[in-house]
């Protein structure tokens, strides 16, 4: 079964398709969990043959951020990241980063996520806390997004859907 891709932004550091010096990550979701898959290079690198700890970083924030952004239907903003950094990631090693919305209240959803490799070992593990866009700003941003024709449906990201009550989402 095939899981659809999100937008993505040309210029984007992580997911833009058109911007020489970042990473240019797809991802894609389930409508529960999204997802990218990625494997450091030489230009990744922070020393000795293991990937830099803030690209790992800027991978979590992006997928932790697109999971409440699904769940809710509006984009989010972090303003909090917790990475547990439990081994060192091989330039060369194929890994997925994964991440899933676990809170949504009115002002702050949270997001889990890690990293791993296709044996299941753990290299990071990320919590995050983020504050929504207002629908208007969500609105904005999907203006600036390209929807290729297996992209998740652009309604799907209308704000529409967005919760306002203090249960989870």
């Amino acid at each position: 079964m095939s899981h659809p891709k999100l937008p993505n932004s040309h210029r984007c550091f992580v997911c833009g398709d058109d911007n020489p010096h970042g990473l240019r990550r797809r991802f894609h979701t389930d409508g529960e969990r999204v997802w990218t898959r990625f494997t450091p290079d030489v230009p990744h690198m922070g020393f000795a043959g293991i990937a830099h700890g803030g690209v790992l970083a800027a991978l979590l924030d992006e997928t932790m951020g697109w999971a409440p952004a699904m769940a809710a239907g509006r984009f989010c903003m972090a303003i909090e990241l917790n990475l547990e950094y439990r081994r060192a990631v091989p330039i060369g090693t194929e890994v997925t980063v994964v991440g899933w919305s676990t809170e949504h209240r009115r002002r702050i959803w949270q997001a889990e996520g890690e990293i791993r490799d296709a044996d299941g070992t753990v290299y990071v593990r990320g919590h995050g806390r983020f504050m929504p866009m207002s629908v208007e700003r969500t609105r904005q941003v999907l203006d600036t997004l390209v929807f290729d024709e297996d992209c998740v449906a652009r309604e799907r990201l209308d704000g529409s859907a967005a919760p306002t009550d203090g249960g989870p989402a």
